[in-house]
C-alpha cells in the first residue's frame, strides 16, 4: 500500500517538473491525487470509515490515472525509476546493434612432421580416395587405406601411429601443407575428393554449419526472447558477438542474419 502511494507521488512530482510530458495530466488534478493520498492514512488511523468509504472512489480513479500513466511513460521512454512501482513490469533493454567489421581469417597451418613428400611416397590418390603405394605389416602395396569413421562423422587413417583426419591428409597431398581445419564444400564428410575440400578456420566451419537441433525459431541465427516475444539477430565471427537487432518476427530476423553471414563469412556462408 504505501508503495503503491509513493509511485503515484512520485509520477505526480516528475510530471510537476515537467508539465509538457502529458497533456492530460492538468496542474489541478495532481493537485486533486496527492490530497487524496493525503487524506487516505488520517482516515485509516482514525477509523473513520464513512471517510474511508467516500476515498474508495478516489482509489478507483488514482488506478486507472496509474495505467494511463504507465502506458505514457512507456511510449516516452521515461527513465525507469520514475515508472510506478505498482504497476511496473519486467522491461527487456534492447541490445544496441554492433557495426558489422570486415575482419579477414588468416587459415591456420600445423606443424607437422608429416610432409607433402611422405605422403606422396606412401599413398597414390584416385577419386577422393588413398591406396598404398608400399607394403606394410597391416596392408599390401595397391590396397585401399582402411579408414575408420569417428564420432563426429569424420573419416580417420593411421600414420605412425597417429590418427588424421582422412581430408586433412588428401588436402596436404595437393596444397603441400596440413591446414587446421577442413571444410566440406558439399556437407558430406565422407566425400574426401580434393575438388570438394578447402582450408577453413574454426569460425568458417561452424558458420558453414546447419542450425542447430535445439533451434525454435526455425531460422539460423535466430532466437526468441520470451520476455518480450521478440526475436533476436546474430552472429559469431572469430568469437566475438554481433547483436544484429531485435525483430517482430523470424523471417526480419533471419533476413538481417542472412546479409550479415554473407558480409562477414563470404564463401562460407550459410544460411539455412
Amino acid at each position: 500500500m504505501i508503495r503503491f502511494f509513493q509511485g503515484i507521488k512520485r509520477a505526480a512530482d516528475f510530471f510537476s517538473m515537467h508539465p509538457g510530458g502529458l497533456s492530460f495530466v492538468t496542474e489541478k488534478r495532481l493537485r486533486d491525487l496527492e490530497a487524496s493520498v493525503s487524506r487516505l492514512p488520517k482516515a485509516i488511523s482514525d477509523r473513520n470509515f464513512t471517510s474511508i468509504m467516500n476515498l474508495e472512489y478516489d482509489i478507483y480513479e488514482l488506478k486507472e490515472t496509474i495505467k494511463t500513466l504507465q502506458n505514457t511513460l512507456d511510449k516516452e521512454q521515461v527513465p525507469t525509476q520514475l515508472v510506478l512501482p505498482a504497476e511496473q513490469a519486467k522491461t527487456f533493454r534492447k541490445p544496441k546493434a554492433v557495426k558489422l567489421q570486415a575482419v579477414e581469417e588468416t587459415v591456420k597451418k600445423v606443424k607437422s612432421k608429416l610432409t607433402q613428400a611422405k605422403v606422396k611416397r606412401l599413398f597414390e590418390y584416385r577419386d577422393g580416395e588413398l591406396y598404398w603405394k608400399v607394403n606394410n605389416v597391416k596392408a599390401k602395396k595397391g590396397s585401399k587405406v582402411f579408414s575408420l569413421i569417428g564420432s563426429k562423422g569424420y573419416k580417420y587413417l593411421r600414420i605412425d601411429t597417429k590418427s588424421y583426419q582422412y581430408g586433412r591428409i588428401v588436402f596436404l597431398m595437393f596444397h603441400g601443407y596440413l591446414p587446421y581445419v577442413v571444410s566440406y564444400i558439399d556437407k558430406n564428410k565422407n566425400n574426401t575428393r580434393i575438388e570438394n575440400l578447402r582450408a577453413a578456420t574454426p569460425s568458417q566451419v561452424h558458420c558453414y554449419r546447419g542450425k542447430r537441433k535445439n533451434n525454435t525459431s526455425g531460422y539460423k541465427g535466430v532466437c526468441l526472447y520470451k520476455k518480450t516475444g521478440k526475436y533476436i539477430a546474430k552472429i559469431k565471427k572469430l568469437g566475438k558477438c554481433y547483436h544484429l537487432g531485435t525483430f517482430n518476427t523470424p523471417q526480419e530476423a533471419h533476413k538481417a542474419y542472412c546479409k550479415a553471414v554473407k558480409k562477414l563469412h563470404g564463401e562460407f556462408a550459410r544460411v539455412a
